[in-house]
């Protein structure tokens, strides 16, 4: 920098820097400025505007603002993406004097808005209005996979795995991963072959088909729509060992003898090979009579030629030879060479048998030697007396001849016969065969029963030995011999045994299985009876018979792998399943590798193990591993070997802490550590995060599903953004680590909801009900309501404009419907609809016009109003109905100005009435529902489904009458209720019931007050001591029960078990009287004893306020359950305030009688003899007494005078 001074206030300099070198001047900066005038901020660029829209740059141009009184030193460019919603600087620009940039780093196929600032020596200004958004176009994929590993998995495949792009690095809309393979040994002219991995977010696949033992050159690129990007660099494997594919060529044999061929062969082909080749094996099969085949092994890789011994004599042998690795026998060679022996002397005919035999003749038979050897040319036939040297007879046959009678032969004789073949090479060996002359032969007698001995048991072979029975003077031809395994079906051994021998040896049996054998003898007549059967034997244990399956080897850590096979069976065992186990075999893979019998091993003891652990082995290093069962008895078959790479396994622990929040609407910010470092197994390549949507406000199609979606990220991050993602919706979201062995655990599943956004526009925008003024508007929800709906926000306005009546309103509903009045008539509105979240969204909008709609009625005419006392009524003539049948009308009315002739309206038309029963041409408008004194004029409006007609108007006006004379007029039509009769009759039925609930309360009020009464009496009565109250009741009982003057002498005994009820019960509160459970019985008349008047006047009670009237105070009873018996009737009548006893007390004299009575205390026995309800009355002195029966009380006299 540079300080210049000596400058002229407020002059205008223009500054010029340039760079020299020794060449030369470069390029010139320049920059201006005005002494004197102090520089401020500059102004803000305008008017931006974009073009040459390319992948990595665009073209800004824009209008520079004021610079600020000094240059402009540079331009900032700041953007703002999708996945970054914060505005961050793209690049800065030196060039004082630019309209126009070019806007660089930018990446392609993404979605920016650009804003611009200057800067001076003040400062940055304000940034500018951002320009429209736009999309820069694709590009080739930033770069291939990364870490691409390729691994043999066998001999026919390679799993090849790679770091997946992240989002932002496809450039593109991506379409996945070419993987281009070749053979490296090949021949340049073949073509290298190439897979495309459609998922993009894959990071393995599986190379199928290819060679075995061969090495393969693997790349890989990623692509988009635009193109593929560079080659990754090349990863080389070799697939793993097998069988050789294909015989070993020009496969030669020549015969040498008549029991010898010499086989030679050379070099199988090297792609071929599929390893190492450790030697060969010759197959040969003699052609004829299904020979069994038969191999010999020749256990070195470099010998070429073998000779083939114990053949058969002239028989076709067919030869192939094999190679095998040590994983097993490769392809037999093609075709089969065909070779035939030399011709021989033929061996001994077969089948000798003498069919007939007699005292002098025997004829023999013969079949054809087993072994020709050749053509066989003649047969020779000898015979002589049994042990003797001399030769009674030879003779030779044609080859066609096989059969001769012997005669003039000695009775029961023993000879012995001879049969020989010849062919070219001379006459073969000797058939020879006893027989016995004789007329009595038959069929032998069966042997003894098998002997088998524990030492003769093995585990696949068993010797048994019998005794022969008699021959039945037939010589024995051969044996044949029957077994049973494990109790099952008898079978027969295909070989014949001698007839000469007294024991046999099985061979080819299962280990530890039981078996039975019998024998049966066969002469020329036919075989005998079965021996009996021996006795059950089982062989003994041995070794597994078969392999294990299902050999998988799964690396764990970097140094250990599982082993995992399936167990055998327990029969598999052969018997010794207690000592079994599993021996796993294990060694490094090499060019070379030795044999498995010589690498380290593990055991592990039981049957039912099926897995083991192999550690401390050496990381990075191909193992092969073979699993073989064993017990004490030895080791079962191998395995085929199965190679693993040591070195790399998949995570074992999952990212941890994983936390999610969001940022947006739209957005997801993700964070978590790493697995433990012990549970990496190697270094990870990245982190898949799996989101699956469980909860979105937006409703899937039938039949659809939300699909898990996966994004990659690198191996070093340890948070993540992920975009795009639906408003308002509940993910769910899980990682996992990966390395170059394959994907580790998810994590635990965590949940997270995007904010709320705008919702999108209603759908459905409709309009019903149409009518002149008023209309209603229908929409359904938004597609994507992106959070909560809290309300819609409706605009309508005219869509032309007009000065009487333009206006916009705006409302607030919370339903999806609205009905709108005081419309204009026959004018077209625009209404909007936006939905309301976070804030209101986008709006749909249509258009509507008031009035008529297609397929409405036809208006109706010729309305007439007919104006009557009450109302006015309506008349009109419909017009056609339109598309559908006219569903109702409505009825209006307007007031119009009162003295204006000429119809200037002061209203709006109301609708004062709406029909829907369909057609009519009539209608009545009270006057009640009109204001009075004020004109109006109507309209009609038919209506069907598809809107309404054009209005039928009244050509007069209709003055309704004033409220006054709408009062009196209507008198004329009161209903009922309104009447005089109807209100007079109302009036008096009230006045009667009130008089009625008066009577009724002072009635109650009065007997309150006599309770009152009775009460405190009965509290005075109570007070008198113990013997006051029994001579009172004793008084009282002869007051009531004596005739004339007399005492009262009763015959039976009170019963103090039952005492009836004397007071009433009031239900409120205690008893005003003494209780008594019984009545006591009215003594006869006979013991009645009559006095004078003046003692029995002394019957009435003194105390008149007394209440209490009974017979023993020792027999009150407080049972309440006793108040309402028999005696509650008769206790109304004691009420003590009654007018009865008021009558009872009158007389003053009487009273003082009352306290003379002496008491009785012992009362007299009595018998309730009489019936009830009789009574005798007599009159006496003036006065009446009354005589009741038991269980009665009798009214006191004051009352008979009363009556």
């Amino acid at each position: 920098e540079l300080t210049v001074t000596q400058l002229k206030a407020t002059t205008h300099y223009w500054f010029e820097i340039r760079a020299w070198t020794k060449v030369g001047a470069g390029p010139a900066k320049t920059a201006t400025i005005q002494s004197g005038v102090e520089p401020v901020l500059p102004h803000p660029p305008t008017n931006l505007a974009l073009s040459n829209i390319e992948a990595f740059s665009v073209v800004l141009q824009f209008t520079p603002g004021f610079d600020g009184n000094s240059s402009i030193t540079k331009w900032k460019v700041e953007a703002q993406t999708a996945r970054n919603v914060t505005w961050f600087t793209v690049c800065e620009i030196s060039d004082p004097d630019a309209e126009t940039l070019t806007v660089t780093g930018l990446m392609p196929f993404t979605q920016y808005r650009l804003r611009l600032s200057a800067t001076n020596v003040v400062g940055t200004s304000q940034p500018s209005e951002s320009t429209k958004d736009f999309q820069t176009i694709q590009a080739r994929p930033m770069h291939p996979p990364f870490n691409v590993t390729v691994r043999a998995m066998s001999a026919t495949q390679l799993r090849v795995r790679w770091i997946p792009l992240q989002q932002t690095e496809w450039f593109g809309n991506p379409r996945g991963y070419n993987i281009t393979y070749r053979q490296l040994e090949s021949d340049t002219r073949v073509q290298a072959k190439s897979v495309m991995i459609e998922d993009h977010t894959a990071n393995s696949h599986v190379l199928e088909g290819l060679e075995e033992w061969t090495v393969y050159d693997v790349v890989m690129s990623a692509c988009n729509d635009v193109g593929c990007s560079k080659h990754s660099t090349v990863a080389t494997e070799r697939t793993r060992e097998a069988v050789p594919s294909y015989g070993p060529l020009d496969v030669q044999a020549n015969a040498t003898s008549s029991t010898t061929i010499v086989v030679r062969w050379g070099e199988v082909p090297k792609q071929h090979r599929n390893g190492q080749i450790d030697g060969f094996k010759v197959f040969y099969a003699a052609t004829n009579r299904g020979g069994q085949v038969l191999h010999k092994t020749i256990s070195n890789n470099a010998s070429f030629t073998t000779t083939l011994t114990e053949l058969k004599k002239f028989v076709v042998y067919h030869i192939q030879v094999l190679a095998f690795t040590r994983l097993g026998d490769g392809a037999l060679s093609t075709p089969p060479v065909r070779v035939q022996t030399f011709e021989d002397t033929p061996g001994a005919p077969s089948n000798v048998s003498f069919p007939d035999v007699s005292f002098s003749t025997a004829r023999i038979i013969w079949d054809v030697p087993d072994d020709p050897n050749g053509e066989i040319l003649a047969y020779q036939v000898t015979y002589s007396l049994n042990g003797s040297a001399n030769l009674n007879y030879s003779r030779e046959f044609p080859p066609s001849d096989r059969t001769y009678r012997a005669t003039q032969l000695l009775a029961e004789r023993y000879y012995i016969f001879s049969v020989t073949a010849q062919t070219r090479l001379g006459w073969g060996k000797t058939a020879s065969a006893l027989v016995y002359t004789t007329n009595n032969r038959e069929r032998p007698q069966p042997p003894s029963m098998p002997q088998i001995s524990r030492s003769q048991v093995q585990a696949h072979q068993i010797t048994f030995s019998w005794t022969p029975g008699r021959d039945g003077f037939a010589p024995l031809r051969y044996y044949t011999v029957q077994m049973r395994e494990n109790d099952g079906p008898w079978s027969l051994l295909p070989e014949r045994v001698d007839p000469a021998l007294t024991s046999y040896t099985a061979t080819n049996f299962k280990p530890y299985t039981t078996y039975q054998f019998r024998i049966q003898a066969t002469n020329d007549l036919g075989p005998s009876a079965f021996s009996r059967e021996s006795i059950v034997v089982r062989t003994l244990p041995a070794a597994p018979s078969s392999g294990v399956g299902g050999l998988k080897v799964v690396p764990i850590t970097t140094t250990s792998v599982r082993v995992q096979w399936n167990a055998l069976e327990t029969a598999m065992w052969n018997g010794d399943a207690a000592t079994g186990g599993y021996r796993i075999l294990y060694q490094q893979l090499a060019d070379f590798p030795t044999a498995l019998q010589a690498t380290p091993k593990t055991d592990v003891m039981g049957i039912n193990v099926n897995n083991v652990v192999l550690s401390d082995l050496q990381q990075d290093r191909n193992y092969e591993i073979v699993v073989l069962p064993f017990n004490s008895q030895g080791p079962g078959p191998a395995s085929p070997p199965v190679a693993v790479y040591v070195g790399e396994a998949v995570p074992t622990g999952e990212p941890r802490a994983v936390d999610a929040a969001p940022i947006s609407s739209t957005e997801v910010r993700l964070r978590w550590k790493p697995p433990k470092q012990s549970m990496q197994n190697g270094d990870l390549l990245g982190y898949k995060i799996f989101y699956l949507v469980i909860d979105s406000p937006q409703k899937l199609e039938e039949g659809r599903k939300w699909e898990e979606e996966i994004e990659v990220v690198s191996a070093t991050a340890t948070s993540h953004s992920l975009v795009f993602l639906d408003k308002f919706t509940e993910y769910r979201i899980q990682l996992l680590a990966f390395n170059p062995a394959g994907d580790g655990p998810r994590s635990a599943p965590i949940t997270v909801k995007t904010l709320q956004g705008l919702p999108s526009a209603p759908l459905n925008l409709r309009f019903e009900e149409i009518t002149m003024q008023s209309l209603k508007v229908s929409w359904d929800p938004p597609r994507f309501p992106n959070g909560e709906i809290l309300g819609y926000l409706v605009t309508y306005e005219t869509t032309e404009e007009n000065e009487k009546f333009s206006k916009q309103v705006k409302q607030k509903v919370s339903g999806t419907t609205l009905k709108v009045q005081n419309l204009e008539e026959e004018v077209t509105y625009t209404f909007t609809v936006r939905a309301q979240t976070i804030e209101y969204g986008p709006a749909v909008s249509e258009n509507v016009t008031t009035g008529p709609q297609e397929g409405s009625p036809v208006a109706p005419r010729d309305l007439i109003l007919t104006k009557t006392l009450s109302s006015v009524e309506m008349h009109w003539i419909n017009g056609p109905s339109g598309r559908g049948p006219i569903l109702g009308y409505y009825i209006e009315a307007k007031k119009r100005e009162r003295g204006e002739p000429s119809f200037i309206y002061d209203s709006r038309w109301e609708t004062i009435e709406q029909t829907n029963s369909g057609t009519i041409q009539d209608f009545t408008v009270s006057y009640q529902i009109l204001l009075p004194s004020t004109a109006y004029t109507f309209r009609v409006i038919a209506y069907n489904r598809y809107g309404i007609s054009f209005p039928a108007y009244s050509k007069d006006s209709i003055l309704t009458p004033s409220k006054l004379h709408l009062e009196y007029g209507y008198l004329q039509h009161k209903p009922f209720y309104r009447q005089t009769w109807f209100m007079v009759s109302l009036a008096a039925t009230s006045i009667v019931i009130i008089i009625m609930v008066i009577a009724v309360l002072c009635v109650k009020s009065k007997s309150y007050k006599y309770k009152q009464e009775a009460q405190k009496t009965l509290e005075e009565s109570m007070a008198m001591s113990i013997d006051e109250r029994q001579e009172l009741a004793l008084e009282l009982y002869r007051s009531r029960h004596g005739v004339g003057t007399g005492t009262l002498n009763s015959v039976g005994t009170l019963n103090r078990g039952a005492l009836g009820t004397l007071g009433k019960k009031s239900s409120n509160r205690p008893p005003t009287s003494l209780q008594l459970g019984k009545s006591p019985p009215r003594p006869s008349p006979a013991s009645v004893a009559y006095h004078s008047d003046e003692e029995s006047l002394k019957c009435y009670d003194e105390n008149p306020d007394d209440s209490s009237v009974t017979e023993k105070p020792s027999e009150v009873s407080s049972s309440e359950a006793s108040q309402h018996s028999e005696s509650e009737n008769e206790s109304v009548r004691s009420d003590p305030h009654s007018f009865v006893n008021h009558y009872a007390n009158v007389n003053d004299s009487l009273r003082q009688s009352w306290k003379k009575q002496k008491p009785v205390r012992n009362y007299s026995s009595y018998t309730d003899s009489e019936p009830e309800g009789s009574a005798v009355m007599s009159l006496n002195g003036g006065q009446i007494i009354v005589n009741n029966m038991a269980r009665s009380r009798a009214p006191l006299p004051g009352f008979s005078s009363f009556v």
